[in-house]
């Protein structure tokens, strides 16, 4: 996992010293957060609509949190290779698009559902529950400190910490996370792999 991250940071990196066009998106005139939102479809982890937009102020699913975390650890053709053979959740069927990125996620510990047995796969994602997902994949939460009723407090407290949310002209809170947001925070997270 901390190879991929490596390899995506360096990525990253590079790519910063060179302007990045996100012309490649029809509705590039609609996001706020361009260099994130550059870097992270150059990489892969997002990507626009089968019509070219990208889509900024619409609301990320819980689902698509999923596959966005597996792609970032994975990357695209492992993450598309994963099977899920017994239903993480009941309603998170073996046989749903999504299955695979969630029962990954959730065997690796960086997703939980929003109950014992439900996922919610549909539900929008908020800001703290995508914060909460990006510190666990980086190597954050290993203590049981983002679970419980305490969990958005201590994922805020990190997360401002090591500068998760910075550059978000909104700030994450409970409420549905802009895809843009989405792609900020997960740029954000990809400096965090050598804390």
């Amino acid at each position: 996992m901390k190879k991929l991250l490596a390899l995506v940071l360096a990525l990253v990196m590079s790519m910063s010293l060179v302007t990045i066009s996100n012309a490649a998106f029809k509705d590039a005139d609609k996001i706020d957060y361009k260099e994130a939102v550059d870097v992270m479809n150059a990489v892969g982890v997002f990507v626009g609509d089968e019509k070219g937009n990208f889509n900024a102020k619409e609301n990320l699913t819980r689902e698509q949190a999923a596959k966005i975390i597996a792609y970032m650890q994975l990357g695209k053709d492992k993450a598309d290779s994963l099977k899920c053979t017994v239903a993480p959740f009941e309603d998170v069927a073996a046989t749903r698009w999504s299955a695979g990125y969630i029962a990954y996620c959730v065997e690796q510990g960086i997703i939980d559902g929003m109950t014992e047995t439900t996922f919610e796969p549909t539900g929008k994602l908020t800001g703290f529950q995508w914060a909460k997902m990006l510190l666990c994949a980086v190597g954050f939460g290993v203590k049981g400190e983002f679970t419980g009723s305490s969990w958005s407090v201590n994922t805020a407290l990190v997360a401002h910490k090591v500068n998760l949310f910075a550059g978000d002209l909104d700030g994450a809170d409970h409420t549905a996370l802009r895809r843009e947001q989405a792609a900020l925070y997960a740029f954000n997270a990809l400096s965090l792999i050598h804390i």
